[in-house]
């Protein structure tokens, strides 16, 4: 792919994009949200001991 055709392509990708975003009602300049708190090791840990324990009553049960 030559430089031009990936501009071509990076500038529609983004504007459908764009458009995608206002379909559903996105505000363009609306604050991305933070992804922090889901790859917290404690996160991790609680969502591990939560499905384990999830299996085992199943299990159980």
């Amino acid at each position: 792919m030559t430089s031009a055709s990936i501009e071509a392509r990076t500038l529609i990708l983004a504007r459908l994009e764009r458009a995608a975003g206002q379909a559903f009602g996105c505000e363009q300049d609306a604050a991305p949200v933070s992804r922090a708190a889901f790859v917290n090791p404690t996160t991790i840990a609680l969502a591990t001991f939560a499905t384990a324990f999830a299996a085992t009553i199943s299990y159980l049960v």
